[in-house]
């Protein structure tokens, strides 16, 4: 069956040769994005994401950020005085023929707080092109690290490496690792204050224990709270970490459960040290006064 166009009544949209030019360069999203942002004028990201049905703010974020690189968008002038961002370095790297490298170098600095060097750039360009992160997760990473003050490409790179472990890929998998990440360092200070110590003391295989007790086991905060109760004057997170094993063999996950169970003892601590070398002479031992320092290897 043939088609032909149908009569116009009137109800156009001007659509500048710049969008037609990138029909075979973009997805079906970023170029609806252009087109809402023609008949509209709206350049929210939320009102956007509404508005098309895509899947995220981020989704309509990166359009934007596609489009300004493209050069249908410009930022605004003349709006409320923000802090001053660093100048960014001039690069040439239009001959990789991508919006979207402009505007990553660009806002990369502004996230790191300074300016990069054209080694960095150029670093930080490969991530994208040739390791195949999208832009906005390698600024969302820029904006973590420049909070915890490690803000350089290389680690960059490392925490990246991390996420792609994790399972991080696009921009929503990225919101939800740092939402996970920022309710571990909620647990993580919740847990130092109640041992006596500041965060930045745990080490990292105290801070992997304290996620594990929440995210693997379902200790509540109170039952936690009991176990170091029960550690007294032995407190430390591997030994409330093997009163909390213990309890979670005995399928106790409840503080009246735990208190109806009686006080625990060396016999009934589930420890997470390693074999000892001599099975009979270590079960002689009683657990509470080992030396733990000499027992566990501490992880990274």
């Amino acid at each position: 069956m043939a088609y032909k166009l149908a009569e116009l009544h009137g109800d156009t949209v001007a659509v500048p040769q710049l969008v037609l030019a990138h029909l075979t360069q973009t997805d079906g999203n970023t170029m609806r994005a252009a087109l809402y942002i023609l008949q509209t004028g709206d350049t929210d990201p939320h009102t956007m994401a509404r508005a098309l049905g895509l899947p995220s703010v981020e989704a309509a974020r990166r359009a934007l950020q596609y489009w300004a690189g493209a050069g249908l968008l410009e930022k605004e002038r003349g709006t409320a005085a923000a802090p001053a961002a660093p100048t960014p370095k001039k690069l040439d790297l239009a001959s990789l023929n991508d919006p979207f490298i402009a505007v990553l170098c660009e806002e990369s600095q502004t996230a790191l707080g300074k300016a990069l060097s054209r080694s960095e750039l150029m670093k930080l360009v490969t991530l994208y092109t040739e390791d195949g992160w999208q832009p906005d997760v390698i600024l969302l990473c820029c904006a973590e690290l420049a909070r915890r003050k490690h803000g350089t490409i290389a680690a960059v790179a490392r925490e990246l490496t991390r996420w792609r472990e994790d399972g991080v890929e696009t921009g929503e998998d990225a919101e939800r690792y740092l939402r996970k990440v920022k309710q571990r360092e909620e647990w993580c200070a919740d847990a130092a204050a109640q041992f006596g110590i500041t965060p930045d003391k745990l080490t990292g295989w105290e801070r992997k224990a304290i996620a594990r007790w929440h995210e693997e086991w379902g200790a509540c905060a109170e039952l936690i709270g009991e176990a170091i109760l029960r550690a007294g004057d032995k407190l430390s997170v591997r030994y409330v970490d093997g009163i909390l094993r213990a309890w979670r063999a005995q399928g106790i996950t409840t503080v009246a459960a735990a208190r109806g169970q009686g006080q625990l003892n060396g016999s009934n601590i589930l420890t997470t040290a390693r074999p000892a070398a001599s099975p009979a002479a270590s079960a002689q031992k009683d657990l509470f006064n080992r030396d733990w320092a000499a027992v566990f290897d501490e992880e990274g």
